[in-house]
């Protein structure tokens, strides 16, 4: 017997998505005579145990950064007329259309097949990027897979048969980067005619390369300044000092470094620039510094601009006198600039183990100024593990007068035990009670979540809308071992603050819900839990009219969701699957974030619907065990003809047995 179709997927150890892809092929391998081959690459075990339930034809294959060749060994060992191929963490949503292409014969008239990869663009499922694939080709001696990434079938034939059957996958997420406006100032035409008529006014050639800079045409801004700096006389030093700045600027936002430097070398070493333009400077030439990892010399460059800067702080005059237009005191000092700076010359003493200059650099940064540099918290926290221990150490020394500096006090002492444990939890609620940056409060509630510490006195002044933006944005940080901590800290936080508690308990599920692509039974346990959590949140803060009636309509939208989530379950529970239809779509129209998980329950209550299991009872389970039994001996006893006729009895009647699903394989292997 000829068998008409090879499946194939790679299964690395991405177990999260595998029994869901595999659980999507089933309905082709049962109306279709069909095998399945598991090309399993990972190390996983649990990976190989769970192919292993579908299918027999397990090939291992050690990884060497060659998809095709691990594709290829797939195909090597195909019997199908056909060879299809997909991925460990794509699923199909439906393969009726595929189903009937084998059925109806139409599969002896193509070469060759496509279907749809829908590629998400956020978790929710809400939207999507759809990509025509060709993963379904008529075998031949000369088929192969080539091209170690990206790899593809060749060679491929006509005519082709286009599927709208699609296959969902969420392994890439993006967004469409956002448009600039590249419309020209008005000013510039005027510039230009101005030019034309008075070449060698040098305001011009300043104002014109403003004007470009404004459009981000660095090009033609870069144009104007070297033009202007040709015709810039003796008396026109600022003029010509604005020129020489603006410049260097231009190359360096061109990322023209190597040419940004040496233009102001050359400044430096030929034209005596002004105070002013020398502080520009060295802030340029020490990004530039940064981004060759050339610490050295921006350590050095970092040293010469803060003298400057403090010569020019006890010379204020010399701002006033050496300012044109934004070049200004400002323009050095605005925190854009100014920050980065020093920030870079803490990295590049950290680099160099110089501590001393490492302490001074960060006695310089603007501790006191919280609002604007909180920004750069995050990049701290990062370099506090990549400058260990030494970081850490310096933060501790400074004087805490910020929040920030008296938080890394905390974790200082409780590292190296510095103070014992009743002094140091006295501290970490000092911070709970004292902190209001938002940053810092949620460090501060994740690590109070992980080591199950008492959140009372910063939960007792933050409003509820507050803890549930800093939780939101924590729950996703946790990886799937850490989740089980969260859980623990859930069921604690309850007792003293039950909104809070819910709240973390609704994203916990939520998290299970959209990221751990659950199995039927707990897809729908969990579903119903987080609805059911959700419904009690809301509970306990609003009448229980609002419930009832027309008032449901003044609920929050996720508290509206989980009780039209909580009907349709109900109605599912009761057989009353239109209804329970009619419900998950709505569900999906109130809230678009569970749209993929919603769809998932579709999809299964449509398998259900399509396949319904059959009532259970001691003598049916009694029989099928015996039709089993005696289907075994068949296929052992070689009788394969009476084998295929018991099987296709045993199929209408236990769809879902995984066991039978096997034995159909190996009969057919064996026709």
């Amino acid at each position: 017997m000829k068998l008409p179709l090879t499946i194939s997927l790679l299964a690395s150890n991405r177990i999260a998505t595998l029994e869901r892809c595999l659980d999507s092929l089933r309905p082709l391998l049962q109306q279709v005579p069909a095998e399945l081959i598991v090309v399993f690459t990972g190390i996983d075990e649990r990976v190989r145990q769970v192919a292993e339930r579908y299918t027999d034809h397990i090939i291992s294959f050690t990884w060497c950064n060659d998809f095709s060749a691990a594709r290829n060994a797939g195909l090597k060992q195909a019997k199908g007329e056909w060879f299809l191929y997909l991925d460990d963490d794509e699923w199909f949503d439906d393969v009726e259309e595929i189903c009937e292409f084998f059925r109806n014969g139409d599969w002896q008239r193509y070469q060759l097949a496509s279907y749809i990869q829908r590629n998400y663009l956020n978790w929710e499922g809400s939207r999507h990027a759809d990509a025509v694939v060709y993963r379904m080709a008529r075998k031949s001696p000369q088929l192969h897979f080539e091209n170690p990434i990206h790899e593809e079938l060749a060679p491929c034939f006509s005519p082709c048969k286009n599927f709208s059957s699609y296959v969902h996958h969420y392994g890439y997420l993006g967004k469409a980067p956002g448009k600039t406006d590249g419309k020209a100032s008005r000013n510039i035409p005027l510039l230009l005619e101005d030019i034309s008529k008075r070449p060698d006014y040098t305001k011009n050639y300043v104002q014109l390369a403003q004007e470009y800079i404004s459009e981000g045409k660095w090009d033609e801004a870069e144009k104007m300044c070297r033009k202007g700096h040709d015709i810039c006389g003796g008396k026109e030093k600022f003029l010509k000092g604005w020129l020489q700045m603006t410049l260097v600027e231009i190359l360096y936002k061109k990322k023209a470094f190597r040419q940004a430097k040496e233009e102001a070398l050359l400044i430096f070493e030929n034209e005596k620039p002004v105070e002013l333009v020398r502080l520009r400077l060295f802030e340029l030439l020490i990004g530039i510094c940064e981004e060759w990892k050339d610490y050295e010399k921006l350590l050095e460059y970092g040293i010469q601009f803060e003298t400057l800067l403090a010569y020019m702080e006890r010379h204020p005059d010399l701002w006033v006198r050496q300012q044109l237009g934004t070049m200004c005191r400002d323009k050095v000092m605005q925190p854009e600039y100014l920050y980065p700076v020093r920030l870079n010359c803490v990295k590049a003493s950290l680099e160099l183990e110089n501590l001393k200059e490492a302490e001074y650099f960060l006695s310089l940064l603007p501790w006191e100024d919280e609002i604007l540099f909180q920004g750069y918290y995050p990049l701290l926290e990062q370099w506090k593990e990549a400058y260990t221990p030494h970081l850490l150490q310096l933060l501790a020394k400074l004087p805490r007068g910020s929040s920030y500096l008296l938080f890394q006090k905390v974790l200082y002492e409780e590292q190296n035990k510095e103070v014992n444990d009743d002094t140091n939890s006295f501290l970490f609620q000092r911070c709970l009670r004292e902190i209001d940056q938002p940053y810092l409060q949620r460090q501060l509630i994740k690590k109070a979540l992980l080591e199950k510490r008492e959140l009372s006195a910063l939960l007792e002044r933050i409003d509820l809308e507050t803890w549930k933006a800093h939780v939101s944005g924590i729950v996703d940080t946790f990886s799937y071992e850490e989740n089980q901590t969260l859980w623990e800290a859930e069921e604690s936080l309850f007792v003293k603050h039950p909104l809070q508690g819910l709240w973390l308990k609704k994203l916990l599920l939520e998290k299970a819900l959209v990221r751990s692509f659950p199995m039927k039974e707990t897809l729908l346990n969990t579903l119903k839990d987080y609805a059911g959590c959700i419904q009690d949140f809301y509970q306990r803060q609003y009448q229980k009219k609002m419930f009832e009636g027309d008032l449901r309509q003044l609920l929050p939208a996720d508290c509206r969701m989980a009780l039209s989530i909580l009907e349709a379950l109900e109605n599912w529970s009761a057989g009353r699957l239109a209804e329970t239809v009619r419900l998950f779509r709505q569900t999906i129209q109130i809230n678009p974030q569970m749209t993929g998980v919603i769809r998932e329950a579709l999809r299964l209550l449509k398998n259900e619907m399509s396949h319904p299991t059959p009532s259970a009872g001691s003598e049916f389970d009694q029989l099928s065990i015996q039709m089993k039994d005696a289907l075994k001996a068949m296929i052992e006893n070689k009788q394969y003809v009476e084998a295929m006729s018991v099987l296709s009895q045993l199929f209408p009647l236990l769809p879902n047995d995984m066991e039978i699903l096997r034995m159909q394989q190996k009969l057919l292997n064996n026709l």
